[in-house]
């Protein structure tokens, strides 16, 4: 996604200690499959829209569309291709995997892994991108020392949330960001089956029951309540296509009770996320929600 690609222009770069930044434009096509040997975050400016296919460790392809509101985490070494659909601004940090070994030894943690995410809602990147680059275009370069707690903080960050063995925090009872996300695209995906928290654990390869505590822990929600709250939506959308009755929209969102469909709805939006702010369920459910508060 980022630098000596052809079609990469007016680009600057500068590197400090164990990090390369760059910021470029990139025009519109598909380019060739790569793998860079550095973890690559790759912030996407205004108006940028792309198609990335990627394989994963045990080989899978995979396919994410990414716009101006992600962030993109792609571990060292792994197979990607991205197609831009219009002309775009990229922001790109280049992490040496030795640089984030070493902040990861430093803070008593053994061999961690990263897990990509290539359409992540991530603010604190996400904002950190977009400063970064407006100095780099502003200075044509970037203070050393900057550079360095940039490098640091992003290694941290990254540690924190998208490591497959997640830093421990206060929070290390709540599932790791990207579990939380795919467990949610899971629901989402099987709202119109007859699922329940096993299903998803199996998905994510965890006991039904530790998943079953840190989803709630998360989100507020149980998972039976978050797949109800799943299938309420899914039939008010149904609702909106097929002007349906409340009837035949509740038994298309499996809700068989005898209770007409818009109580059982009014009651479901009354119900909150005790102690968890929304807009963190909304960004786990891939909401364009990047506000200040998930690459």
């Amino acid at each position: 996604m980022a630098p000596e690609q052809p079609g990469f222009t007016n680009v600057l770069e500068c590197h400090g200690e164990g990090m390369l930044v760059v910021n470029g434009r990139l025009e519109p096509g598909a380019r060739e499959e790569r793998t860079r040997p550095e973890i690559e975050i790759a912030i996407p400016g205004e108006r940028a829209a792309a198609e990335i296919t990627y394989q994963t460790a045990n080989g899978l392809r995979r396919h994410r569309s990414v716009t101006d509101k992600h962030v993109s985490i792609i571990p060292a070494g792994q197979p990607h291709q991205v197609a831009w659909r219009r002309s775009a601004d990229v922001t790109v940090f280049l992490l040496s995997p030795g640089f984030v070994g070493e902040v990861a030894h430093q803070s008593s943690m053994g061999r961690v892994d990263l897990v990509e995410e290539y359409a992540a809602l991530d603010p604190l990147i996400w904002y950190l991108g977009r400063e970064v680059r407006t100095e780099l275009r502003r200075d044509r370069r970037l203070n050393a020392r900057y550079l360095e707690s940039i490098a640091v903080v992003l290694a941290r960050h990254i540690l924190t949330t998208y490591a497959s063995l997640p830093w421990p925090t206060r929070e290390s009872k709540a599932l790791p960001r990207y579990k939380l996300q795919r467990a949610v695209e899971f629901i989402r995906e099987n709202s119109h089956r007859d699922i329940g928290f096993h299903d998803i654990a199996a998905h994510l390869k965890m006991s039904p029951y530790h998943f079953a505590r840190m989803f709630k822990q998360s989100t507020g929600d149980s998972p039976h309540q978050y797949i109800l709250r799943s299938r309420v939506a899914r039939g008010k959308r149904a609702a909106g296509r097929h002007q349906a009755t409340d009837r035949r929209c509740g038994v298309r969102s499996r809700i068989q009770d005898s209770e007409p469909f818009h109580h059982v709805v009014q009651k479901a939006g009354r119900r909150n996320a005790r102690g968890v702010p929304r807009r963190q369920v909304a960004a786990a459910a891939g909401s364009p929600c990047v506000g200040t508060g998930s690459v």
